[in-house]
């Protein structure tokens, strides 16, 4: 299994309940739970947002999950990243602290998505911004 933990930690609360609300809903509760070894009451208190689950239960209902869980694994998990990033660029704008090197290591990562043609001009704005 791919190590994942760089982005698992970084999930919300609600962001591994949606998880595991994915797996569970194809699979059971008892049966989930014995993919993750847990209990099924931790499941259900995972689904009903009493508790959250670790990052290596996340990790293990990521290992487990078909193409079609992935999919909407990856949809819940893109958008819980891409609102911190959003937020954080906002924040480090607007206090005129923002690092080209963020906008650069972002445009790299959108090229390594096939997003090349990301807004070249942009880089080309923030480089002369004084940091």
């Amino acid at each position: 299994m791919h190590r994942v933990t760089s982005y698992v930690h970084l999930l919300s609360k609600e962001a591994r309940r949606k998880i595991i609300e994915v797996l569970a809903s194809s699979r059971g509760v008892r049966r989930l739970a014995d993919e993750l070894g847990v209990t099924p009451a931790a499941v259900s208190k995972y689904l009903r947002g009493l508790t959250h689950p670790s990052d290596r239960v996340v990790e293990k209902a990521i290992g487990a999950a078909t193409p079609e869980e992935a999919l909407e694994i990856s949809k819940i998990v893109a958008e819980v990243l891409l609102e911190g990033i959003d937020d954080y660029v906002r924040w480090s704008i607007e206090k005129g602290v923002m690092d080209v090197r963020v906008y650069s290591r972002l445009s790299e990562i959108a090229a390594r998505a096939g997003l090349a043609s990301l807004s070249s001009r942009r880089a080309a704005e923030l480089a002369d911004v004084k940091v």
